[in-house]
């Protein structure tokens, strides 16, 4: 099995490639890709930086395809371009967000969000009210370190992670969440690797969506495989005209 790993962002490192490969199966090869070619940027949290990095993710996923992979993960919170994403594509397709917040709900009754600014936390409520998971969802806690300071080279290590303990904890004792998902890749990769016994520390159970999308990924590519469809050509994921595609990927001097 082969899958893509897209970093929906520019000029950053991707913070969690050993976390994939110690999790990965054993038949599963994994590349890397972020879309420094079309995006500069570390954020991409506000909605016209969220639209413009989402023309170079679904490159990326198309180019997926078309390379043999088996599936694709979006390696982000904000889950850039997955809807239109499945429209255009017929292999697997899977996020950060969407996979956590669905898991939890086979863990639990109630879940919080801890995310790096308020901003980035509309835009991942709206997210989970899209996902039809609203009546499920309790809060979402900011740790409010600013989008391109959070990286190791910009903030020390132990205040990020006092900052994002500190939220998780109020959703838990607060807010009554009995999971907690990390907002960020980031912030998922310190509460579950960099805080030891993170579940008696915070007081619940904590998500990461890294791990969870991309084992989702997984999973839908072993599905297809098995011949069984991951997507619903009928209503919200029916491609798009072929013609008008074409069309469009020619007018914008696009690969057809």
């Amino acid at each position: 099995m082969k899958i893509l790993v897209v970093n929906p962002f520019g000029d950053t490192e991707f913070h969690g490639a050993d976390n994939l490969s110690a999790i990965a199966r054993s038949d599963t090869e994994f590349d890397i890709v972020n879309i420094s070619d079309t995006y500069p940027l570390r954020n991409n949290q506000w909605l016209y930086f969220r639209y413009m990095c989402t023309d170079g993710t679904l490159e990326k996923v198309m180019w997926a395809e078309k390379e043999g992979y088996d599936a694709v993960f979006i390696s982000c919170n904000l889950d850039i371009g997955l809807y239109e994403a499945r429209q255009l594509v017929d292999i697997p397709v899977t996020a950060t967000l969407e996979s956590a917040a669905l898991v939890s709900h086979m863990m639990g009754a109630t879940f919080s969000l801890v995310t790096v600014d308020h901003q980035n936390g509309k835009i991942q409520e709206s997210l989970v009210n899209t996902y039809g998971l609203h009546e499920h969802f309790v809060s979402q806690r900011p740790f409010d370190i600013d989008a391109n300071a959070i990286y190791p080279d910009q903030t020390p290590q132990g205040e990020v992670i006092e900052a994002v303990v500190d939220a998780a904890k109020r959703c838990v004792d607060e807010d009554g969440a009995e999971v907690v998902i990390p907002g960020c890749t980031l912030a998922g990769s310190i509460l579950t690797h960099d805080v030891p016994d993170a579940e008696k520390v915070i007081g619940a159970p904590v998500l990461d969506g890294m791990v969870t999308g991309f084992k989702m990924a997984e999973m839908m590519a072993d599905l297809r495989a098995a011949g069984l469809p991951t997507v619903s050509r009928r209503g919200w994921f029916e491609k798009p005209p072929v013609e008008d595609f074409q069309k469009l990927r020619k007018f914008n001097g696009r690969p057809v």
